[in-house]
Formats: structure tokens, C-alpha cells, sequence
């Protein structure tokens, strides 16, 4: 299990996107970021590797339809 956890530049990398959109996504579509970890007593924004990547894999698109 991958415990390790991603600020906002680096899931900006992962992502593609820059840290300003992400950080505008999270106010206005919040379906279009992975789910934050939330640190009590901060306002950090982290994401842990292993929610990030459940998240991407919920996202791929089948391509069984398409061949068909």
C-alpha cells in the first residue's frame, strides 16, 4: 500500500493541470479532483497516492463499447 502523500504541486504534475486549476476545481467542480485528505488543525492541502490512484482508475473509460 502506498501511504505517501501528494501536496498541490505534485498532483498538479501527476494530473497534468496546474495547481490553480485544481485549486479552482475544488470550489466549483468538485468531482473533477481526487479526494483530499483533510488534517486537522491545518489547511493543507494533501492528497494520499492510494486515493488518487482509485480515483483515476474509476475514471478510465471502457473501450469494449467502442470496438464493438
Amino acid at each position: 500500500m502506498n501511504n505517501a502523500l501528494l501536496d498541490l504541486n505534485e498532483l498538479g504534475a501527476l494530473l497534468g493541470r496546474s495547481p490553480e486549476t485544481i485549486k479552482k476545481d475544488m470550489k466549483r467542480n468538485r468531482l473533477a479532483v481526487p479526494p483530499r485528505l483533510h488534517i486537522p488543525g491545518t489547511r493543507l492541502l494533501r492528497w494520499r497516492q492510494i486515493d488518487v490512484d482509485h480515483w483515476l482508475a474509476s475514471h478510465v473509460e471502457s473501450r469494449q463499447g467502442a470496438l464493438e
